[in-house]
C-alpha cells in the first residue's frame, strides 16, 4: 500500500554527505521495500539497489515502486534477482557487482533450511569479504534469540535461551556477521589496506514487526467482515495472553516505521564517526547487537482491544457486547492454548541502547499510538 512515511528526530542527516552512500538492502520484502523509500527520503543523492527471490517479485515491485515514486518522490531501486529457489546461484552478475560495491548492506533476508544458515553469507562471503567500500552492515535479527525469561525484562547481555531451530539460526547468522567484522579489520590491520573502509555490523534484535496491512486492525477488521464478531478479532490471540496461569505472555513489538528509523539513524550516526564528526555520540569501535522493540511490551488480547476501540470508534465495526467480552476472556480455572509455533518464549525487552547509541527516536513509543498512526493512514 501506498502511504505516507514519518520521518521524525534525524535533523543531523541532512548534514550526512550522502553522495558516494550506496545501499544494497538484502529483501526487498515488507521491510526492506518501505526501507528503500525511506532511505531516498532521508539521501536523496544516494544510490540504492537491492534484491527479491523471484522475476515475478521483481515485475510486482518495480509497480508498487511506482506508486510509492508517486506519493514520495524519486524512490528509484535497482532490483536484482536473489535465486534461492531454483539452482541456489544467489545474485547474478549485476547484482553481486551492486553487492561489491555497497558502502552499506542492511540484511532482511532470514536464515534459510536450504544452507541452515545466512544465504548472504552462504553465497556471497568472499564478495563482502573483499569489498574496499563497504563501512556498515545491518542485520536485522529477532528477539526470538531471548527465549523464554518468564516474562522478565531483558537487555542485550541477557543469556539467550532460544531452544527453537528458527531462532538457533537466527544466533548462528549473528555471530557469523560478527566475524566478517572481525575478519575484515583484522584483513586491514595485517595489510595496512588503507582504501578498505573499517566495516562495523550491528545486529538489531527485532519485535514482531508491524505496520500498513500488517497490523491487529487488519485482523479485527477482517474477522468482523467475516461475521466472527469475537473479542480477539477472528483469532486465537488468547494464545499469547496466558503462558501460565498467572504471567502474562508479553509480545515486543516495533512499528516498520520505526525499524526503518532506527536503521537511518544508525547509518547517519555511521557516517558522522566516519567523516570524524567531533559531535558524534560516543559509541563501541566495534558492531554492536541492539534491541529494536518498542517501550511497551504487551499482551496480544491487550493490543487487539486498542484495535478493536478504534474501529468501533470511527464506526468502522459494531461493538462488541459486554457479555461476548466475558465469555472470551481466558482466565487461570481456563488457561490459554498455546499457539502451534509459539515457541520463542516470554520476555520484555529494553531498548535503551539503541537510543543511547544512535539517538533513536521512536515515532510509536507504544501500540496505541502506533495503532491509531495506522488508522489514520488506512482512513485518509
Amino acid at each position: 500500500s501506498v502511504y505516507t512515511l514519518p520521518c521524525v528526530g534525524l535533523s543531523m542527516a541532512l548534514q550526512v554527505p550522502e553522495g558516494q552512500m550506496r545501499f544494497f538492502i538484502g529483501g526487498l520484502g515488507y521491510c526492506g521495500s518501505r526501507l528503500a523509500v525511506r532511505l531516498r527520503q532521508e539521501f536523496p543523492s544516494c544510490d540504492i539497489a537491492g534484491c527479491v527471490r523471484s522475476e515475478s517479485r521483481k515485475q510486482s515491485l518495480s509497480t508498487i515502486l511506482e506508486q510509492q515514486v508517486n506519493a514520495n518522490a524519486n524512490a528509484n531501486v535497482h532490483v536484482h534477482v536473489l535465486d534461492l529457489d531454483e539452482e541456489y546461484g544467489g545474485l547474478d552478475e549485476a547484482g553481486i557487482a551492486a553487492l561489491l560495491t555497497a558502502t552499506h548492506v542492511i540484511q532482511t533476508v532470514a536464515p534459510i533450511a536450504d544452507f541452515d544458515r545466512d544465504p548472504f553469507l552462504a553465497l556471497h562471503a568472499s564478495v563482502l569479504q573483499e569489498s574496499q567500500d563497504l563501512q556498515w552492515v545491518g542485520y536485522l535479527s529477532s528477539t526470538g534469540v531471548y527465549g523464554d525469561h518468564a516474562g522478565h525484562w531483558v537487555d542485550e547481555d541477557s543469556e539467550l535461551r532460544c531452544q527453537d531451530l528458527k531462532s538457533l539460526a537466527r544466533v548462528k547468522a549473528e555471530t557469523e556477521w560478527q566475524q566478517l567484522e572481525q575478519v575484515r579489520r583484522q584483513t586491514q590491520t595485517q595489510t595496512q589496506t588503507q582504501n578498505q573502509h573499517t566495516t562495523r555490523v550491528d545486529c538489531f534484535r527485532c519485535g514482531g514487526i508491524y505496520g500498513p496491512g500488517r497490523s491487529p486492525l487488519c485482523s479485527v477488521l477482517s474477522s468482523s467482515k467475516r461475521g466472527a464478531e469475537s473479542l480477539h478479532g477472528g483469532t486465537d490471540d488468547s494464545a499469547d495472553t496466558l503462558c501460565t496461569s498467572n504471567t502474562p505472555k508479553y509480545v515486543n513489538r516495533i512499528l516498520v516505521d520505526d525499524l526503518c528509523g532506527a536503521l537511518v539513524a544508525a547509518v547517519v550516526a555511521t557516517n558522522a564517526d566516519s567523516n570524524s564528526n567531533t559531535n558524534a555520540r560516543v559509541r563501541p569501535a566495534g558492531g554492536t547487537i541492539y534491541n529494536c522493540v518498542d517501550d511497551d511490551p504487551a499482551p496480544r488480547r491487550d493490543v487487539t482491544l486498542e484495535a478493536r476501540k478504534l474501529l468501533v470508534h470511527v464506526g468502522a465495526i459494531a461493538p462488541i457486547s459486554a457479555t461476548d467480552e466475558h465469555n472470551t476472556a481466558p482466565t487461570p480455572q481456563t488457561p490459554a492454548r498455546r499457539r502451534a509455533g509459539a515457541t520463542t518464549g516470554n520476555k520484555r525487552c529494553r531498548n535503551r541502547r539503541l537510543k543511547d547509541d544512535y539517538g533513536w527516536n521512536l515515532f510509536a513509543p507504544t501500540y496505541r499510538e502506533g495503532l491509531a498512526y495506522l488508522l489514520k493512514q488506512h482512513v485518509s
